[in-house]
């Protein structure tokens, strides 16, 4: 992706973003090349799939995938960063930015796959054969892509294999059921002609096991399982993908380019970069607006292998004790050490250590502490006051922040005042990695009821890998029996990729989404868990869903200096009669005359 990257610059001139009132029913696309002058040597054909693979960057100036997550029972979002909250409150609408903004990102990119896969004849005979395929190949890959995530949002959608023309402008919606058949097709064509594996300059380009890995996750979703499991399965037996051996790492510069990563999205200062890191980050160097909840944290079962609620030596006065490693390599939890400084969240924590090397080195005003501005407090360690910025009123109201995709080397960078600032990350974002290939392969076989040894092995490879190197044994997963696989492959998901894009579809294709988003969304409690864990030991009930639970539990509504009670951070509000589909934009609908017609309930 990096090559692809570097040609950005060119294209720039050549396919420009499109604007957001672009439609489907209005896909000329006029920063696209046209037919007349274009399409006639390789290069150009090279440069157009450039311009179909820019439409999988942003959305709303935060990766797609994440803003995708920050709309579940996964995360809170502070100030409404790419209009998630309508979505989280029941207060989705056809007019709103985020129906529109997937709408038309998506749809760009299979205009230009169109453009391209329409026109490239044109240079067949100039082009060397076997990469004039491999871009047909990635074309129809990419087209599938921007499909599969337009049928799971929208359902039905206007489904186009051809160039939009002025005689052809409005098209009617066609049923998912036609449209997953034909990209499947598309998506097996494109394996046959893509290596099966990427690397080098071509990292970052769609693959063979790319697309195979592609046609499991629709199937998966749309309850093929025997054709989901067949698709993994030839990704797994291919040999050219293993995990990464440190989960953490993974989300470093250390996992890019890894045998794990089967696509992904790279980004380059001077071309396209993300403001993620910003966000997600805490108040040293970010703004704390996109964070985990407290029934996220809870999701994460102990070292024993058990949910936090069937394990009696949990301690709910040391919550973050003894917990699945990615816990705390996914987030950073209060007392651990992040961008350089320990996290706490204590209101009394107006000051913090800096730290370097692992080594305490000074102690400085820490912005993260909840406290309105204004309020004075001393440091007992040295006794020196401090006075609570307006800062301190934006902090995070659940007490987390997420290390994955945060960029922790331009956060510090920014605060040393030596290197960009995190609205301006090249970290990369990861679109499919094998980890997700083997945990379709389990659930596909579970919900086929075709259990064997080979489900208990793709489950507990991934589990194993989360404990490397934690100095904890992984607890394998021994068991046979559907309902309880069922349970622990769900689990599964949530935690190993959390943050990456999966959940809202998870969540609705199970049918928990009216359970596990009407609800109240909390945080922990701003001033340590010494009350509800230590002097209440409270520990939440979590049924077989994953759904969590904090019957008589503390709480209290979100504010600015907290106390030892849960936070309430927002209410959640979800309408099964029609939430499980997003609404089609009302623009589509009305340049359409109504020939586009929208889904029911609003």
């Amino acid at each position: 992706m990096k090559e692809i990257k570097k040609l950005i610059i060119i294209v720039t001139g050549l396919l420009l973003v499109v604007a957001c009132e672009d439609t489907v029913l209005n896909l000329e696309d006029p920063g696209s090349p046209t037919d007349a002058t274009f399409f006639q040597s390789e290069a150009e054909l090279e440069i157009a799939l450039v311009g179909i693979y820019e439409s999988l960057n942003f959305v709303r100036a935060v990766p797609f995938p994440q803003l995708l997550d920050h709309t579940t029972d996964y995360a809170f979002n502070r100030g409404n960063v790419g209009g998630t909250i309508p979505a989280t409150t029941g207060g989705l609408t056809s007019t709103e930015g985020i129906v529109t903004a997937y709408w038309d990102r998506f749809y760009t990119g299979i205009q230009r796959a169109n453009n391209l896969l329409g026109n490239m004849e044109k240079a067949v005979e100039v082009s060397d054969p076997t990469r004039f395929e491999e871009i047909r190949g990635e074309a129809l890959f990419l087209r599938a892509f921007f499909y599969s995530y337009l049928t799971e949002l929208y359902g039905d959608v206007p489904f186009r294999t051809s160039i939009a023309t002025l005689d052809d402008l409005i098209v009617p919606r066609t049923p998912k059921s036609e449209i997953i058949p034909a990209i499947i097709a598309d998506l097996e064509e494109a394996a046959s002609v893509l290596p099966s594996v990427q690397s080098g300059a071509a990292r970052g380009r769609a693959s063979g096991n790319a697309a195979k890995a592609l046609i499991a996750r629709i199937a998966l979703y749309n309850e093929d399982y025997p054709l989901a499991a067949s698709s993994a399965l030839e990704v797994i037996n291919s040999g050219e993908h293993s995990l990464f051996g440190d989960y953490k790492s993974l989300f470093t510069d250390s996992g890019v380019g890894s045998t794990e990563i089967l696509l992904d999205l790279s980004y380059t200062l001077g071309t396209t970069v993300h403001g993620l890191a910003q966000r997600q980050a805490s108040r040293f160097g970010g703004w704390c607006q996109l964070v985990p909840a407290q029934q996220t944290i809870d999701s994460y079962e102990t070292v024993n292998g058990l949910p936090i609620d069937e394990d009696p030596l949990y301690d709910p006065a040391n919550p973050f004790d003894n917990r699945d490693p990615r816990l705390a390599a996914t987030i950073a939890l209060p007392n651990s050490i992040w961008t350089g400084h320990i996290i706490q969240q204590h209101s009394d924590s107006i000051a913090t250590w800096r730290v370097e090397g692992g080594e305490n080195v000074e102690r400085v005003f820490n912005p993260n502490a909840a406290n309105p501005g204004g309020r004075k407090i001393i440091d007992p360690y040295d006794g020196t006051e401090y006075t609570s910025a307006g800062a301190n009123r934006f902090t995070s109201f659940s007490g987390y922040f997420w290390r994955k995709f945060s960029d922790e080397p331009t956060l510090l960078g920014a605060l040393a005042g030596t290197g960009e600032s995190g609205t301006r990350s090249e970290e990369t974002i990861y679109l499919m990695r094998y980890a997700e290939v083997l945990l379709i392969y389990a659930e596909a076989k579970i919900e086929s009821g075709t259990i064997d040894g080979s489900v208990l092995n793709a489950i507990n490879e991934v589990r194993e890998r989360a404990y490397n190197g934690s100095g904890f044994s992984n607890p394998a997963v021994t068991t046979t029996d559907q309902a309880e696989l069922r349970k622990i492959v769900r689990r599964e998901r949530k935690v190993e990729l959390a943050d990456e894009g999966f959940r809202l579809f998870d969540i609705k294709r199970w049918g928990i989404a009216e359970k596990v988003l009407n609800t109240t969304l909390l945080g922990g409690p701003a001033n340590g868990f010494s009350k509800i864990g230590g002097d209440l030991g409270f520990v939440p009930d979590i049924d077989d869903d994953g759904f969590i639970t904090y019957s008589g539990a503390p709480t209290q509504e979100r504010q600015e200096l907290g106390n030892l009670d849960f936070r309430e951070l927002e209410i959640r509000s979800f309408d099964a009669s029609k939430h499980y589909l997003w609404p089609i934009p009302q623009s589509e609908i009305d340049a359409s005359d109504g020939v586009v017609t929208q889904n029911s309930g609003y």
